[in-house]
């Protein structure tokens, strides 16, 4: 069983062995285990408005913070890849409105796919009335490698939208 120590000055989650680290770290109850897990995670985004189509992915276009290199993204790209085997948090938020020239209502709906198979529960849906609609949209879901490298993206389907202030981040927990 895993638990979260308090985080000391130092920004790191203490481990118990009396040492101060500067990565972040989890214990574990487990006896046998006697070192800490190192947590890595990576996140994208992308700040300008962009089109999206149904059928394509979100492309990020910046990578923001990220510790270790299990998780890996191109800038520009849609595409997050897993380096190596385990279980990964995504978290995912941002916001969409309808194209110009749709036909309402719009049912616009967001899958994250893992290796190109929708990640079951990873999932936004929205359906814009008006052209002046916005929605801001979420969700996190946990995704498991066990072949890696495994791909990860943001795929929409239902019409052409435009998003805006996408963020995913991509924790590796164990």
């Amino acid at each position: 069983m895993t638990r979260y120590n308090r985080i000391c000055s130092c920004g790191c989650i203490p481990c118990g062995c009396g040492k101060f680290c500067t990565e972040v770290k989890i214990c574990s109850d487990d006896a046998s285990s006697s070192r800490p897990q190192t947590v890595q995670y990576l996140t994208v985004y992308s700040t300008p408005a962009a089109p999206g189509t149904s059928g394509t992915a979100l492309e990020f276009d910046l990578n923001g913070s990220s510790l270790g290199t299990a998780i890996t993204h191109t800038a520009g790209s849609s595409d997050v890849t897993l380096n190596a085997s385990g279980t990964y948090v995504v978290a995912f938020h941002g916001n969409l409105a309808p194209a110009s020239g749709v036909n309402f209502p719009l049912n616009v709906i967001l899958n994250l796919q893992q290796d190109g198979t929708n990640v079951s529960g990873a999932v936004v849906q929205h359906t814009f009335h008006t052209s002046s609609d916005t929605a801001t949209i979420a969700f996190s879901s946990p995704v498991t490698v066990t072949n890696a490298p495994s791909t990860l993206r943001v795929v929409g389907t239902g019409g052409n939208f435009i998003y805006s202030a996408i963020t995913m981040t991509v924790y590796k927990i164990a």
